[in-house]
Protein backbone atom coordinates (compact mmCIF):
# COMPACT_ATOMS: atom_id res chain seq x y z
CA UNK A 1 0.00 0.00 0.00
CA UNK A 2 1.46 3.36 -1.01
CA UNK A 3 1.63 6.40 1.22
CA UNK A 4 -1.69 8.24 1.62
CA UNK A 5 -2.11 11.44 -0.40
CA UNK A 6 -1.56 14.67 1.47
CA UNK A 7 -4.95 16.34 1.98
CA UNK A 8 -5.25 19.67 0.21
CA UNK A 9 -8.25 21.96 0.20
CA UNK A 10 -10.34 19.85 2.54
CA UNK A 11 -10.36 18.60 6.09
CA UNK A 12 -9.79 14.87 6.55
CA UNK A 13 -12.74 13.08 8.06
CA UNK A 14 -12.20 12.03 11.65
CA UNK A 15 -13.62 8.64 12.55
CA UNK A 16 -13.70 7.16 16.04
CA UNK A 17 -13.12 3.42 16.20
CA UNK A 18 -13.73 0.78 18.81
CA UNK A 19 -10.91 -1.49 19.86
CA UNK A 20 -12.41 -4.96 20.19
CA UNK A 21 -9.25 -6.91 20.98
CA UNK A 22 -9.11 -8.47 24.44
CA UNK A 23 -5.32 -8.19 24.57
CA UNK A 24 -4.65 -4.43 24.48
CA UNK A 25 -0.89 -4.87 24.06
CA UNK A 26 -0.94 -6.68 20.72
CA UNK A 27 -0.02 -4.83 17.53
CA UNK A 28 -2.81 -6.30 15.40
CA UNK A 29 -5.70 -4.46 17.08
CA UNK A 30 -9.18 -5.57 16.12
CA UNK A 31 -10.77 -2.30 14.97
CA UNK A 32 -14.39 -1.45 14.32
CA UNK A 33 -15.12 -0.32 11.64
CA UNK A 34 -12.46 -2.22 9.69
CA UNK A 35 -12.65 -0.35 6.37
CA UNK A 36 -10.51 2.64 7.36
CA UNK A 37 -7.33 2.49 5.22
CA UNK A 38 -5.20 4.77 7.41
CA UNK A 39 -5.02 5.56 11.09
CA UNK A 40 -3.64 8.96 12.11
CA UNK A 41 -2.26 9.94 15.50
CA UNK A 42 -3.52 13.36 16.50
CA UNK A 43 -1.36 16.03 18.06
CA UNK A 44 -4.03 17.52 20.30
CA UNK A 45 -2.87 17.83 23.91
CA UNK A 46 -5.62 16.92 26.36
CA UNK A 47 -5.84 16.80 30.13
CA UNK A 48 -7.28 13.44 31.06
CA UNK A 49 -8.12 11.45 34.15
CA UNK A 50 -6.62 8.10 33.21
CA UNK A 51 -7.26 4.62 34.51
CA UNK A 52 -4.52 2.00 34.32
CA UNK A 53 -5.57 -1.56 33.50
CA UNK A 54 -3.36 -4.58 34.08
CA UNK A 55 -3.85 -8.01 32.53
CA UNK A 56 -4.73 -10.35 35.38
CA UNK A 57 -4.95 -14.16 35.19
CA UNK A 58 -8.69 -13.98 34.38
CA UNK A 59 -8.91 -10.70 32.51
CA UNK A 60 -8.19 -6.96 32.91
CA UNK A 61 -7.72 -5.61 36.45
CA UNK A 62 -7.81 -1.94 37.43
CA UNK A 63 -4.55 -0.78 39.04
CA UNK A 64 -5.25 1.20 42.22
CA UNK A 65 -3.26 3.84 44.10
CA UNK A 66 -2.91 4.92 47.70
CA UNK A 67 -4.22 8.32 48.81
CA UNK A 68 -0.69 9.72 48.28
CA UNK A 69 -0.75 8.62 44.63
CA UNK A 70 1.58 5.61 44.99
CA UNK A 71 0.71 2.34 43.32
CA UNK A 72 -1.04 0.07 45.82
CA UNK A 73 0.54 -3.39 45.62
CA UNK A 74 -0.91 -6.39 47.42
CA UNK A 75 0.88 -9.61 46.64
CA UNK A 76 -0.60 -13.08 46.72
CA UNK A 77 0.21 -15.34 49.63
CA UNK A 78 0.00 -12.87 52.52
CA UNK A 79 -1.17 -13.60 56.07
CA UNK A 80 2.23 -13.34 57.73
CA UNK A 81 2.60 -13.93 61.45
CA UNK A 82 5.38 -11.49 62.24
CA UNK A 83 8.05 -9.21 60.85
CA UNK A 84 11.58 -8.03 61.56
CA UNK A 85 12.64 -4.41 61.00
CA UNK A 86 16.21 -3.36 60.28
CA UNK A 87 17.31 0.27 59.84
CA UNK A 88 20.53 2.08 59.06
CA UNK A 89 21.68 5.70 58.64
CA UNK A 90 24.59 6.18 56.25
CA UNK A 91 27.46 8.57 56.94
CA UNK A 92 28.87 8.97 53.42
CA UNK A 93 28.23 8.23 49.77
CA UNK A 94 29.18 4.73 48.52
CA UNK A 95 29.08 3.33 52.05
CA UNK A 96 27.97 -0.31 52.21
CA UNK A 97 25.85 -1.93 54.89
CA UNK A 98 25.12 -5.65 55.06
CA UNK A 99 21.96 -6.76 56.87
CA UNK A 100 21.21 -10.30 58.06
CA UNK A 101 17.73 -11.22 59.22
CA UNK A 102 17.37 -13.59 62.17
CA UNK A 103 15.62 -16.03 59.80
CA UNK A 104 14.85 -16.25 56.12
CA UNK A 105 11.90 -13.99 55.32
CA UNK A 106 9.28 -14.57 52.63
CA UNK A 107 8.45 -10.99 51.73
CA UNK A 108 10.60 -7.89 51.98
CA UNK A 109 9.68 -4.20 51.93
CA UNK A 110 12.59 -1.87 51.16
CA UNK A 111 12.38 1.83 52.03
CA UNK A 112 14.84 4.59 51.08
CA UNK A 113 14.88 8.07 52.61
CA UNK A 114 16.69 11.27 51.61
CA UNK A 115 19.09 9.73 49.14
CA UNK A 116 19.69 7.09 46.48
CA UNK A 117 20.45 3.51 47.57
CA UNK A 118 21.24 0.28 45.69
CA UNK A 119 20.03 -2.99 47.23
CA UNK A 120 21.08 -6.58 46.58
CA UNK A 121 19.37 -9.70 47.95
CA UNK A 122 20.51 -13.26 48.53
CA UNK A 123 18.55 -16.25 49.73
CA UNK A 124 21.09 -17.62 52.21
CA UNK A 125 24.66 -17.29 53.52
CA UNK A 126 26.18 -19.14 50.57
CA UNK A 127 24.85 -17.72 47.29
CA UNK A 128 26.18 -14.50 45.78
CA UNK A 129 24.14 -11.34 45.86
CA UNK A 130 21.72 -10.78 42.98
CA UNK A 131 21.31 -7.82 40.66
CA UNK A 132 21.06 -4.34 42.13
CA UNK A 133 17.67 -2.82 42.90
CA UNK A 134 17.99 0.96 42.57
CA UNK A 135 15.73 3.10 44.74
CA UNK A 136 15.62 6.87 44.71
CA UNK A 137 14.80 9.35 47.47
CA UNK A 138 11.65 8.60 49.49
CA UNK A 139 10.63 5.49 47.58
CA UNK A 140 9.94 1.87 48.44
CA UNK A 141 9.87 -1.55 46.81
CA UNK A 142 7.98 -4.63 47.94
CA UNK A 143 8.39 -8.16 46.63
CA UNK A 144 7.85 -11.78 47.56
CA UNK A 145 11.32 -13.25 47.85
CA UNK A 146 12.94 -15.73 50.21
CA UNK A 147 15.92 -13.77 51.51
CA UNK A 148 18.24 -13.80 54.49
CA UNK A 149 20.88 -11.19 53.64
CA UNK A 150 20.60 -7.75 52.05
CA UNK A 151 23.41 -5.44 51.00
CA UNK A 152 22.62 -1.72 50.80
CA UNK A 153 24.95 0.84 49.19
CA UNK A 154 24.42 4.56 49.61
CA UNK A 155 24.84 6.18 46.19
CA UNK A 156 24.35 9.70 47.49
CA UNK A 157 24.69 11.53 50.80
CA UNK A 158 23.57 15.17 50.92
CA UNK A 159 22.12 15.84 54.39
CA UNK A 160 20.95 19.28 55.45
CA UNK A 161 23.45 19.15 58.30
CA UNK A 162 25.90 16.68 59.86
CA UNK A 163 28.62 16.59 62.49
CA UNK A 164 29.11 15.53 66.12
CA UNK A 165 27.28 16.50 69.29
CA UNK A 166 29.42 18.67 71.57
CA UNK A 167 27.44 18.87 74.82
CA UNK A 168 24.54 17.26 76.64
CA UNK A 169 20.94 18.39 76.86
CA UNK A 170 18.11 15.90 77.32
CA UNK A 171 15.90 15.52 74.24
CA UNK A 172 18.16 17.87 72.29
CA UNK A 173 21.01 17.85 69.80
CA UNK A 174 23.71 20.41 70.56
CA UNK A 175 26.60 21.04 68.15
CA UNK A 176 28.57 24.21 68.88
CA UNK A 177 29.99 24.21 65.36
CA UNK A 178 26.64 23.95 63.56
CA UNK A 179 24.35 26.61 62.14
CA UNK A 180 21.02 24.85 61.84
CA UNK A 181 19.25 28.04 60.70
CA UNK A 182 21.58 28.54 57.73
CA UNK A 183 21.30 24.81 56.99
CA UNK A 184 17.49 25.27 56.73
CA UNK A 185 16.73 22.58 59.30
CA UNK A 186 13.00 22.63 60.09
CA UNK A 187 10.42 20.96 62.32
CA UNK A 188 9.72 17.41 61.21
CA UNK A 189 13.19 16.72 59.80
CA UNK A 190 14.69 13.39 60.85
CA UNK A 191 17.86 13.40 62.94
CA UNK A 192 19.90 10.20 62.96
CA UNK A 193 22.39 9.31 65.68
CA UNK A 194 24.74 7.52 63.28
CA UNK A 195 26.90 6.13 66.09
CA UNK A 196 23.99 4.39 67.87
CA UNK A 197 21.66 4.00 64.85
CA UNK A 198 18.77 5.75 66.60
CA UNK A 199 16.34 8.34 65.24
CA UNK A 200 14.17 11.28 66.29
CA UNK A 201 12.38 14.18 64.61
CA UNK A 202 13.02 17.88 65.11
CA UNK A 203 10.34 19.53 67.26
CA UNK A 204 11.94 23.00 67.33
CA UNK A 205 15.04 24.87 66.19
CA UNK A 206 15.79 26.54 69.51
CA UNK A 207 19.16 28.07 68.63
CA UNK A 208 21.71 28.25 65.82
CA UNK A 209 23.36 25.13 67.21
CA UNK A 210 20.54 23.45 69.16
CA UNK A 211 17.65 21.27 68.02
CA UNK A 212 14.83 20.05 70.26
CA UNK A 213 14.03 16.43 69.48
CA UNK A 214 11.11 14.05 69.89
CA UNK A 215 13.30 11.53 71.77
CA UNK A 216 16.52 11.51 73.77
CA UNK A 217 18.75 9.80 71.19
CA UNK A 218 22.02 11.34 72.51
CA UNK A 219 22.40 9.69 75.95
CA UNK A 220 24.66 11.13 78.65
CA UNK A 221 25.61 7.96 80.53
CA UNK A 222 28.39 7.46 79.74
CA UNK A 223 29.37 10.57 77.76
CA UNK A 224 30.32 9.63 74.21
CA UNK A 225 30.72 11.83 71.15
CA UNK A 226 28.05 10.78 68.62
CA UNK A 227 28.03 11.46 64.89
CA UNK A 228 24.72 12.68 63.52
CA UNK A 229 22.99 13.71 60.28
CA UNK A 230 19.83 15.69 59.62
CA UNK A 231 17.83 14.38 56.67
CA UNK A 232 20.72 12.12 55.64
CA UNK A 233 20.43 8.98 53.50
CA UNK A 234 18.70 6.21 55.42
CA UNK A 235 17.22 2.81 54.64
CA UNK A 236 14.71 0.52 56.34
CA UNK A 237 13.97 -3.14 55.67
CA UNK A 238 10.78 -4.92 56.73
CA UNK A 239 11.08 -8.70 56.48
CA UNK A 240 7.83 -10.68 56.80
CA UNK A 241 7.58 -14.35 57.72
CA UNK A 242 5.24 -17.07 58.91
CA UNK A 243 5.74 -18.85 62.22
CA UNK A 244 6.98 -22.42 62.15
CA UNK A 245 4.25 -25.05 62.48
Amino acid sequence: MTEPPEPKGYTPKEIFQKVKSENQWEVDLDLDPKNIPWIYIGNIIQRTLSRMIGQGPYGPVTVRCTKEGNLAVVSRGGAFDDYERLEFAFSAANEEKEFTFSQQVERIDIFTYDGKVDYQLTRDLVKDYGDKIELFTDSFYSLDFYTLRVKATSKSFTPKSSGNNTSLLVDNLVDSGADFVTDAVSVGDVVANITDNTYATVTAVTDLNTLALSANIFPDDPWVVHAYSVEGTRCKLMGWFRAED
